[in-house]
């Protein structure tokens, strides 16, 4: 399938950018370190049915950015719109794990003309679920990551606590970046972006009469603190909640599996409006 690529610039950013297909736009916001060919294989199922956007986050990769000053959560969302204006002149889709679920709900608050649906996939947030321990833990993940950042990433990737496993034939794209250069990167600027985001239901209030907003968490992650901010956001939302095949990376490691529970979500949503 062919795919197209772009540039966007936003703000002291300049953002690669692909899409395919055709249809209904979908945005993918990865997680962690991922860029748009982490999800890859998840945006090749997508695009049956929908033109798939994905894009690598400001300063990952592909991504440049003049700003060498702190990211906020706003910053990416802005980013997320900027990509969003840029492919399609109607509300999409956007469907984000970890910090892309994040930036996706930043993204409804404050620009809700510009998402139908967003599925947001275990969100790390500390304002809705607040674990001691588990900030001590992000506490010594932040010290570690100033010696060594692979260290750090092996530390976060313990932390959630999910059995992962792939699905038959899932193979995540090689990275198109420098490794280092994106821990680096991500625990530099991502990393506290995420820890000091301080949304809650009551700044989604608004937005949710007009976006479908659903959470999801991995079948895989039960109980973990990721799954439990999804599962806790959409209550204080009053939202739908769906689990997805998988755990935390379940976009990544569950491509095929996670595009049929997307496309279900996504049918629902649209026969609920």
């Amino acid at each position: 399938m062919q795919v197209e690529q772009l540039e966007v610039e936003c703000d002291g950013a300049l953002l690669y950018v692909e899409s395919r297909g055709q249809g209904t736009p979908v945005l993918l916001i990865q997680g962690g370190i991922g860029e748009a060919g982490a999800t890859e294989q998840l945006a090749a199922a997508l695009a049956d049915r929908f033109c798939v956007v994905s894009y690598d986050r400001r300063g990952l990769s592909r991504s440049t950015t003049s700003d060498p000053g702190p990211v906020t959560m706003r910053r990416h969302a802005a980013d997320a719109g900027a990509v969003l204006a840029a492919s399609t002149s109607e509300p999409a889709h956007v469907v984000g794990a970890s910090i892309g679920a994040l930036i996706g709900l930043h993204l409804v608050a404050s620009e809700p003309h510009r998402v139908a649906t967003l599925v947001a996939h275990e969100p790390p947030m500390s304002a809705v679920v607040l674990d001691p321990a588990r900030e001590t833990a992000l506490d010594q993940v932040a010290a570690t990551a100033q010696e060594d950042v692979r260290a750090a990433i092996r530390q976060m990737g313990s932390l959630t606590g999910a059995r992962e496993s792939m699905e038959d034939g899932a193979r995540p794209a090689p990275p198109a970046g420098d490794v280092m250069a994106n821990l680096q990167r991500f625990f530099g600027h991502d990393f506290p972006a995420v820890r000091s985001s301080s949304l809650v239901a009551d700044d989604l209030a608004d937005s949710a009469k007009s976006t479908n907003i659903v959470l999801t968490g991995g079948d895989l992650s039960r109980g973990q603190w990721e799954y439990r901010c999804a599962e806790q956001l959409a209550g204080e939302l009053g939202v739908p909640f769906a689990e997805l095949p998988g755990g935390h990376n379940g976009l990544v490691s569950h491509p095929k599996a996670t595009a049929a529970a997307i496309t279900r979500i996504l049918d629902r949503v649209a026969l609920a409006s």
